[in-house]
């Protein structure tokens, strides 16, 4: 991260982008996610956090978007530290603008793993102010998960659970109770997240209820695929 802050710095202020037009730079540093490795891509993500923040819009949040759709964003690494170090500020800057935050969390239903994801991670350094940040922002971030737990894929869950330990440290009780509702549809790492920073009861009570929420739903699962020719004692007929 070092090396690469080093250098962006330095190719900026002295080769030139510096001095280009604000949409110019903009587009300059969205061409860096284009690029084959991810040092490019956190380079990008450098001049949109430390040189270009307070050009950002709401308008930019749809080319943001476009990185998902393009695939220049997809793999945890880059898409992680976009949000915690673009999106994250973005909507600190102005957290009471709850249109930016819609922005965001409608990527709950977007058609890759990535941008879900990112409809999660964008707020976890948000999610421990809860309703602080603006009423109604817990119930948002809830409404976000219930979208995106349905998606089985580790980190799509791995991004609900992150956000909801972060959130239970200011409604531990509302995250409790979406968890208890939810925990047929959550694996056992997103559930481990929640409950970390639990007291050791609470955090016991949940992972076990995992286990037979989980167990239920597998039951259910193996009787929906049994036939009526699976299911009969009497075997195959011997004429």
């Amino acid at each position: 991260m070092a090396g690469v802050r080093r250098a962006v710095h330095s190719w900026w202020n002295d080769d030139g982008p510096a001095d280009l037009a604000v949409p110019a730079q903009k587009a300059l540093a969205l061409a860096l996610f284009e690029g084959r490795y991810c040092e490019d891509k956190l380079a990008g993500t450098l001049v949109l956090q430390e040189i270009l923040l307070g050009h950002l819009n709401d308008e930019d949040i749809d080319a943001f978007g476009r990185l998902f759709e393009r695939a220049c964003i997809a793999d945890w690494n880059t898409s992680d530290w976009f949000c915690v170090k673009v999106l994250g500020p973005l909507v600190a800057r102005d957290v009471p603008r709850r249109h930016r935050v819609d922005l965001i969390t409608a990527w709950k239903c977007a058609p890759t793993v990535w941008q879900r994801r990112s409809a999660n991670v964008a707020f976890v350094n948000l999610a421990r102010r809860g309703d602080a940040n603006f009423p109604g922002f817990t119930a948002l971030m809830l409404d976000t998960c219930a979208a995106t737990v349905c998606h089985e894929e580790r980190f799509a869950q791995t991004g609900v659970g992150w956000l909801l330990r972060e959130l239970a440290e200011a409604d531990c009780e509302a995250v409790t109770a979406f968890t208890r509702a939810h925990l047929a549809r959550m694996s056992r790492e997103a559930v481990r997240y929640v409950t970390e920073r639990m007291p050791h009861d609470q955090r016991r009570a949940l992972l076990d209820a995992h286990t037979r929420a989980r167990g239920r739903s597998m039951r259910r699962e193996v009787a929906m695929h049994v036939t009526p020719t699976d299911a009969s004692p009497s075997g195959p007929s011997i004429e």
